[in-house]
């Protein structure tokens, strides 16, 4: 994990500038649906080829762990957050196989912590009126950049005890905008 100074957190979107995108690994994402896919493909072989009526129930069932194996990952995959990307009017979640999502920055309400199975980011949001959430993991790559690119795009934003303890304060970037000045 990368490790951040304060001072590279303020106006991250100033420097960083819009558009800008945060991807997870694509060397990893593939390589682990790659594999899977071929364990899938594997075993599938495997149960039309070599089992019959003689073989034992180990070598009957070993395809079938197999099989639930290899599905698990290449789902999670292919269905999780594989983007994010900051432009000026809102942020977009891309995913490869569901439909993208776009949050305008005035719909945006509240940013909390999640504690579901895994400790995950939630936002609120609104969308044609209503109020809605949406949920990412915090072991997404950047999560400490992203989540202070969103509070700097979104001052009204209100976060639970978590989130006001990693998001840089007003009080905090006027500091480090003094300390730069200094330096430069």
């Amino acid at each position: 994990m990368k490790k951040y100074e304060t001072y590279d957190l303020i106006d991250i979107n100033k420097k960083k500038g819009f558009p800008r995108t945060y991807r997870f690994s694509p060397f990893v994402r593939w390589f682990v649906i790659l594999l899977s896919l071929a364990a899938l493909a594997y075993a599938i072989w495997y149960i039309f080829t070599a089992v019959d009526a003689d073989t034992s129930t180990f070598r009957k069932i070993i395809p079938f762990v197999i099989i639930f194996f290899a599905i698990n990952p290449l789902i999670r995959n292919l269905f999780s957050l594989n983007t994010v990307r900051f432009t000026e009017d809102g942020i977009i979640f891309g995913f490869l196989l569901n439909k993208n999502l776009f949050i305008r920055w005035e719909d945006m309400i509240k940013l909390s912590l999640y504690q579901g199975k895994t400790r995950s980011v939630k936002l609120n949001y609104l969308s044609e009126g209503e109020e809605k959430e949406f949920v990412f993991t915090m072991t997404f790559p950047n999560m400490l950049e992203i989540i202070n690119s969103i509070a700097e795009m979104c001052p009204h934003l209100q976060y639970d005890d978590f989130m006001n303890n990693i998001t840089l304060t007003e009080e905090e970037r006027a500091e480090g905008r003094a300390k730069e000045e200094q330096k430069g």
